[in-house]
């Protein structure tokens, strides 16, 4: 059949339309259908005979911190995305014969994004349905939700759209969550714990990636061992916790604001491949203290004061217990973003990244103001990082 090849370099197609129903979709490495992953490009085909109209128009959208790309579609003069997402390639094992993302449960194929997105739909939140996917190749044609965020044109927070930001987690954390999805015909996705070692290597990114570069010099093996003592402990302390699935990366980049809809079906959530069953109070830490934007004080009490005050009347919520499940989850979260910062700048060649780290530095100081995490915060000011960045 007659076909268009859509990739990151080329030109927008002639103009004619193409019904949505009719698309296929291939990976092509030069040239060549199905070939082996790498380098490779998205190729949307007409399935038919070679006579019917076709128009897949595309634009390149900007990528995130993963291997991930997207592209915009245009079919029949409705905008879709084509999110091209090759399966990860094993890195160097680490412990206990796994590599990085097994540890960290970093989604490895598109099944968690069509079980969770299915999921979250289920439960009343606005996630982007799926038309089109090839499982194998990791290619999906999904709804797009729009361009529109929780910012305003200067990059600035805008309230109304955190505090029904809160209010979507505050449905999605006062129902049951539940841990094997269906995928398609035969595949369930069984969403991971945020477990004890997914945790501690996440903040290992802070000694592994974050001192070197700062200091000169690696961390010590007395302040590797100290660090992941503490962190032990306070994940441990977790275990008492409220659960529910987290979305894990629930902030300003993966918020599509719905302007026609209405209470949190505003809520367009994306980027939820990577979610896990752990604390709820991770997606609410993740939400308050942006790790892409600048939040004033009095905005983010406020968004945590209102998720709180729409979770305060449901049986068996503890306000303070969440509280200072909160301020732990916030600081694991930024202590991993500390190495993430650098890792992205030395691995990956990705500088840009780094303008973030004094933020993440304000809200690991915040996060820390906890009595239970004073250890962490000795930990800290001992090794020097707080007083050089704060």
């Amino acid at each position: 059949g007659a076909g268009l090849v859509v990739d990151q370099h080329g030109d927008a197609g002639d103009g004619r339309q193409l019904p949505l129903h009719r698309i296929q979709l291939v990976p092509v490495v030069d040239g060549e259908a199905g070939g082996p992953q790498g380098g490779r490009r998205v190729f949307a085909r007409l399935v038919g005979d070679h006579h019917d109209p076709l128009d897949t128009l595309r634009r390149h959208l900007t990528g995130d911190a993963s291997v991930r790309a997207y592209e915009h579609v245009y079919s029949s003069g409705e905008r879709f995305v084509l999110m091209d997402a090759p399966r990860h390639a094993p890195g160097p094992i680490l412990a206990h014969g796994r590599y990085y993302q097994q540890i960290a449960h970093i989604a490895e194929d598109v099944k968690p994004f069509i079980a969770v997105g299915r999921h979250l739909a289920a439960r009343g939140l606005r996630a982007p349905a799926i038309h089109e996917a090839d499982i194998d190749q990791g290619i999906l044609l999904i709804e797009d939700l729009g361009s529109d965020g929780v910012l305003d044109a200067d990059g600035a927070p805008i309230a109304e759209r955190y505090r029904e930001s809160a209010a979507c987690l505050a449905r999605l954390h006062g129902q049951a969550f539940a841990r094997d999805l269906p995928v398609a015909e035969g595949i369930v996705h069984t969403v991971p714990e945020f477990d004890r070692d997914a945790m501690q290597i996440e903040v290992s990114l802070l000694t592994d990636w974050y001192l070197p570069w700062t200091r000169g010099t690696p961390a010590s093996e007395e302040e590797r061992r100290a660090y992941i003592a503490i962190w032990d402990e306070l994940i441990a302390s977790l275990a008492a916790a409220e659960h529910n699935l987290l979305l894990r990366d629930f902030h300003s980049p993966n918020i599509i604001w719905q302007p026609e809809a209405a209470g949190t079906d505003r809520v367009g959530i994306i980027d939820f491949q990577d979610a896990m069953i752990g604390p709820s109070a991770y997606d609410v830490a993740s939400l308050v203290q942006d790790a892409r934007v600048d939040m004033p004080d009095d905005l983010a009490e406020g968004v945590l004061d209102h998720y709180l005050s729409l979770r305060e009347t449901e049986a068996g919520f503890d306000w303070e217990r969440f509280l200072r499940d909160w301020h732990v989850m916030a600081a694991q979260r930024n202590c991993k973003l500390v190495g993430i910062w650098v890792r992205l700048m030395q691995r990956d060649g990705k500088p840009a990244y780094m303008r973030h780290m004094p933020r993440t530095f304000r809200n690991l100081t915040r996060a820390l103001a906890h009595p239970d995490l004073a250890p962490l915060r000795g930990w800290c000011e001992k090794a020097g990082i707080l007083a050089t960045e704060s």
